[in-house]
């Protein structure tokens, strides 16, 4: 296999260590994934997902189990964006990677799909007023006479 890139590493790491304090604040609370999901507008299946760090959690479900948990919300956040940070780096195509005069790509799939769908457009743009200047520049043919 290749060697994996400190990115990558870092990367793995920050979202497992979230996982693990995900079920380390579960566990302590007490709380089944049922009760869990009770208290917040979250299901229990997806809670089960994210806690074994089977999928990535949105930023709305870190904060809501750190309340209902009585958690360190400030903490889990950060190690949130850590993860989610690395995450997007890592996933997104350098082709699609911010140019000096966007916005960094953000972690909101939404967001990242609107740079893509923004550039796509002025792409097209661009095109079309290069084919009008090309197209406008010349005389259309009289007929011979």
């Amino acid at each position: 296999m290749g060697r994996q890139h400190a990115s990558e590493i870092t990367s793995l790491s920050a979202v497992d260590q979230l996982a693990k304090e995900l079920q380390s604040l579960k566990s302590a609370s007490g709380l089944t994934y049922a009760r869990i999901s009770e208290r917040t507008h979250y299901a229990k299946s997806s809670w089960e997902r994210w806690v074994n760090g089977k999928q990535f959690p949105p930023r709305d479900a870190v904060e809501s189990i750190a309340s209902v948990c009585e958690g360190d919300a400030e903490h889990l956040l950060a190690l949130w964006h850590l993860a989610d940070s690395f995450r997007v780096t890592i996933s997104a195509p350098n082709a699609l990677s911010a140019g000096p005069l966007d916005h960094p790509p953000s972690a909101c799939p939404h967001r990242r799909q609107a740079v893509i769908l923004r550039r796509l457009v002025l792409l097209g743009l661009g095109l079309a007023a290069g084919a009008g200047l090309a197209t406008a520049g010349r005389r259309p043919r009289r007929p011979s006479s």
